[in-house]
């Protein structure tokens, strides 16, 4: 911050006036338009690093794999059990 509020205009607690908070917000402006361009206008040190952050798994995400599952192995019983019961009894009869 290369400009300061000299010490006889800063206010105290409970005196900013519209006109000094008009200041203060065009002063803030200023600066994250001036940070921002310095920031595009640097190239980048170094390659961002991706780190993956391993968690537990929650209760509705451990719920849907146990009922995916007992689908999975439930429908494989059934397919086998038609597979292996009804498609030998099956006729095609040609006439």
């Amino acid at each position: 911050m290369d400009e300061q509020v000299p010490p006889s205009q800063q206010p105290t607690f409970g005196q900013i006036t519209p006109e000094l908070l008009a200041e203060m917000k065009t002063r803030a402006r200023d600066l994250a338009i001036k940070q921002t361009l310095e920031q595009q206008a640097a190239p980048p040190s170094q390659t961002p690093q991706v780190i993956y952050v391993r968690r537990n798994l929650t209760v509705a995400e451990l719920l849907l794999v146990f009922l995916i599952s007992c689908g999975l192995v439930t429908g494989l019983q059934a397919g086998w059990h038609f597979a292996s019961t009804t498609l030998p009894r099956l006729e095609i009869k040609f006439k």
